[in-house]
């Protein structure tokens, strides 16, 4: 009896044992994947996470470049460009540079766009810089209105221009001739209809390879101004006594109205040159060969000016005469001498309209302008 109750009690030991230990073990298993776990996500946490760069095309993208044709401005002039990945807008400096290429003067300008950082590739735009604004000085409408002379400032920076007229200054305008070269200052337009008003554009435009590129705005003008003459004759040895005498003559003529069927008469008009009418010494010639001083020296190229207004006017020279030797500021058969008591100019109005004379005169240069009066 009592070595069975030794043998239960050791059996339920074992027993007991055993439980013991396998809940140890299972908690040392447990506590061991949890470790394991952990020390799995530490070291992932604890990696830096990378991803790929892609780098792009700038072909491949959204890319807008103002190429339209941009007016002459003497500045260097700069487009507006704009680059779209997706949603996101390229930065110029950070994501691409550009640089341009004959930006400033009349022609074909150069941009080009290269990639920067994430992106690559080049892109290569071209525009025009077309002339400025060409500007008419004036229109000079012949005194039977049946031609019109328009004159414009020259452009060095155009090839040329074209001229334009209509009849309505609103209305459809023609081309009435293209200027090839840009020199030419001056068009005549013949065979106009004396009834008719007439307007006039000009336009200059700069030459590329074969093509011809317009400045986009033109200047306008119309001709019945009434102004139908414009004479102007240059001396270029013209002293200060000389300038002077230019112009104390010409403004005794300035303002001349001449009616229809009225003559003009140099003398009665300027009358002769002296010192107590304000005239100073300078240089006149002395028959064919000699030349000397004496009062009122270059007042021939007042009269010449107004020799060759007269004739632009459809007057009829009464009385004229050339000089005894060449004179500087117009050719032979264009010049008028005057000398008191000797020779005049006399010149009528054979026109049916009254005329206006005004004449000046600005360092050597002398100017007589002839308007119509109605």
């Amino acid at each position: 009896m009592k070595k069975k109750t030794v043998l239960r009690f050791f059996t339920i030991v074992a027993i007991v044992t055993t439980i013991l230990l396998f809940n140890y073990e299972s908690k040392v298993y447990a506590e061991g994947e949890e470790s394991t776990t952990n020390n799995v996500q530490n070291q992932t946490s604890t990696q830096p996470v990378t991803s790929e760069i892609v780098i792009k095309q700038l072909s491949s993208l959204s890319v807008n470049v103002d190429t339209s044709k941009a007016l002459y401005t003497g500045k260097k002039i700069k487009k507006t460009i704009s680059i779209y990945d997706g949603s996101k807008k390229l930065i110029e400096g950070t994501d691409y540079t550009v640089e341009y290429k004959n930006n400033k003067n009349t022609g074909k300008a150069k941009i080009t766009i290269k990639g920067k950082g994430n992106y690559k590739g080049t892109i290569k735009k071209y525009f025009i810089i077309v002339p400025k604004k060409a500007k008419i000085i004036d229109v000079y409408y012949a005194y039977n209105y049946k031609s019109a002379k328009v004159e414009w400032e020259k452009d060095k920076k155009a090839s040329g221009y074209t001229i334009y007229m209509s009849t309505k200054k609103d209305g459809e305008y023609k081309k009435v001739k293209k200027i090839k070269n840009n020199k030419t200052t001056e068009y005549t337009v013949n065979k106009l209809n004396p009834k008719k008003m007439y307007y006039f554009k000009v336009c200059s435009y700069k030459s590329v390879g074969d093509n011809d590129y317009y400045s986009t705005k033109m200047s306008k003008a119309k001709t019945k101004n009434k102004k139908i003459a414009k004479i102007s004759l240059v001396s270029y040895s013209s002293g200060k006594n000389r300038n002077h005498n230019l112009k104390l003559c010409c403004k005794k003529i300035n303002g001349t109205v001449i009616k229809p069927g009225q003559s003009f008469n140099w003398f009665r008009v300027v009358g002769a040159a002296s010192a107590r009418k304000g005239y100073k010494k300078a240089m006149v010639f002395k028959g064919k060969n000699e030349r000397a001083l004496g009062y009122g020296g270059g007042v021939c190229q007042v009269s010449s000016t107004l020799y060759q207004a007269a004739l632009a006017t459809g007057c009829k020279i009464l009385e004229r005469h050339e000089h005894s030797q060449p004179v500087s500021y117009c050719k032979k058969g264009k010049d008028a001498t005057v000398t008191y008591g000797a020779n005049n100019l006399i010149f009528k109005n054979t026109n049916k309209f009254s005329i206006k004379l005004v004449t000046y005169s600005e360092e050597g240069r002398t100017t007589c302008v002839v308007y119509r009066i109605d």
